[in-house]
Formats: C-alpha cells, sequence, structure tokens
C-alpha cells in the first residue's frame, strides 16, 4: 500500500498540480506533474470518475494505480507532486497494463517529453491535410 506521506489528498493541491503543472498521457491514463521541493517525499493522487464504471470498478482502477506507483517509487528521485486521471479505457486493463502504462508515463516525464512542449508542424507540410489538386474551375468558365 502507498505510505501516507506519498498521497495528494488537498483539493488546493489537486488544483495547483492542474493549473501550473505540466502533463503528458496516453491511451488509458492521463499524467499530471509539478516539482514541490517543499514536500518530503514525491505525492499522488488519483482522479477516476464516473466514466469509467460503477464504484467497484473506480475502485479497482485506483487501488491497481496506487500498487503501480508503490513499486515505482524507487524510479522517482526528484520530489513531484502527481495527479493520474483514469480514462473510461482504463476499467478493461490488468495490473500488468496498468504498471506498464505507468512507467510509460513516469518514463517520458523524466524524459521532458511535455504535451505542452512539443512542436507543431509547419503549413505546408505533408499530413496537415493541405489538398494536392488545386480547386476545380467555377461554373460557367472553361479552362484554356
Amino acid at each position: 500500500m502507498l505510505q501516507r506521506e506519498h498521497r495528494l489528498t488537498d483539493k488546493r493541491d489537486f488544483q495547483r498540480v492542474f493549473h501550473h503543472g505540466h502533463s503528458f498521457a496516453n491511451r488509458y491514463l492521463v499524467l499530471y506533474y509539478m516539482k514541490t521541493p517543499n514536500n518530503p517525499a514525491f505525492r499522488v493522487g488519483f482522479s477516476v470518475s464516473k466514466k469509467v464504471g460503477k464504484a467497484v470498478t473506480r475502485n479497482r482502477v485506483k487501488r491497481l494505480l496506487r500498487e503501480a506507483f508503490r513499486l515505482e517509487k524507487e524510479k522517482v528521485t526528484d520530489l513531484y507532486d502527481f495527479v493520474v486521471i483514469a480514462r473510461p479505457s482504463a476499467a478493461e486493463l490488468d495490473f500488468h497494463t496498468i504498471r506498464q502504462n505507468v512507467q510509460h508515463l513516469l518514463r517520458n516525464m523524466e524524459n521532458g517529453k511535455d504535451a505542452s512542449q512539443r512542436k507543431a508542424t509547419s503549413p505546408g507540410k505533408k499530413g496537415t491535410g493541405a489538398k494536392r489538386n488545386p480547386p476545380a474551375a467555377s461554373k460557367g468558365v472553361t479552362p484554356s
């Protein structure tokens, strides 16, 4: 079980991480994180909405997430506050898959890959939706 010093419980702390922190996501989870040098250890809070399922399902997802973070706590070297949001698709996952997703988020967080820091593709590049064919001639005008 995740120790009390590693739990993020206060609503103000959740809001601070949401508004001032960074985020990274995958198909099943969203991770918000913020560096907090004042805390004795990293803290993590979980948000599992009713879209994920009924109470039994939501509690199961939270239990699996807590255990995954407990097993990964040695890999978190800096002091962070984390908020993990479970997407509805997370309800179908087993522990092994949830742990892999938590590892993926933590690895990308430490590598500095942040959703807000990604570079957007510049206009005119392949895959931007630009049409290759010129626009069709208007009615009544024949091309010469």
